[in-house]
């Protein structure tokens, strides 16, 4: 074998060795992407089991009335930008499921909210996080002040009106200026549909595994390259002696 044909299989070695790296490579990422967003799915199912629950025990012991669950009757509070309401329950919600929502973001550093909302994409009681009191200061509002909203754009009302099987899974670009993945499982009361729990998902996560996976694709290629030209370092002088000895032999 000459060292053309040599040098054309080191290279193409190194191109099969790269293209194989960069599959397996996507693939790891591809399979922890997926189970990070199985573990979501499976706390908002969770979430919202254990909420049609709690609420299904509340009209059992008489604290709250049935009919008063699905209220939509929303009643403006003033001076709220953006609009907020009260129900019928907001309050004893407040009371009784505010803190079971609030261990969800304790527990998992990936959530940025865990919250429930009635089919019109009202959201009764949210995170503590997320009930700060209105102010005159509308962008505090938008971060902080999210209690007792309706949550009716497109995203928000695919996730209230989801009736199953399983959770539902969207894209979500949150007012806050945030890009989020919003899982959704349906709440129902008395074998009746009222809503869903909403968990949103952060990118930060899953942005970071594409920065290491891409860092660790451009590291192997790298060296898939060095240790190439390393070898055809090693190979052309000799062939390059070898030729100039045969030169001057003849």
């Amino acid at each position: 074998m000459n060292i053309k044909h040599k040098i054309s299989m080191i290279f193409s070695v190194a191109l099969l060795l790269s293209i194989g790296a960069y599959f397996v490579i996507s693939n790891i990422f591809k399979s922890m992407e997926r189970q990070l967003l199985e573990k979501c799915r499976i706390e908002a199912y969770v979430g919202a089991e254990s909420l049609a629950k709690m609420m299904d025990l509340m009209v059992l012991g008489n604290i709250i009335r049935e009919g008063d669950l699905f209220d939509t009757n929303y009643v403006l509070i003033p001076e709220s930008n953006p609009k907020r309401y009260t129900t019928k329950y907001d309050s004893i919600l407040d009371k009784h499921i505010q803190k079971f929502q609030d261990n969800f973001l304790i527990h998992d550093s990936d959530l940025v909210y865990a919250v429930i909302v009635d089919r019109n994409g009202y959201a009764p009681t949210h995170n503590t996080t997320f009930s700060q009191p209105s102010t005159k200061d509308t962008v505090f509002n938008l971060k902080f002040s999210r209690s007792k909203r309706k949550f009716d754009d497109p995203v928000g009302l695919k996730a209230a009106r989801h009736e199953g099987p399983g959770t539902i899974e969207q894209f979500y670009p949150r007012d806050t200026g945030e890009y989020i993945w919003d899982i959704a499982a349906p709440v129902k009361i008395n074998n009746k549909h009222w809503g869903a729990f909403r968990i949103g998902v952060s990118l930060k996560r899953i942005e970071e595994l594409k920065n290491n996976m891409l860092l660790i694709i451009v590291m192997t290629i790298f060296i898939i390259v060095s240790i190439t030209l390393l070898t055809l370092l090693m190979i052309l002088p000799r062939k390059l002696f070898e030729s100039d000895l045969i030169t001057k032999n003849y």
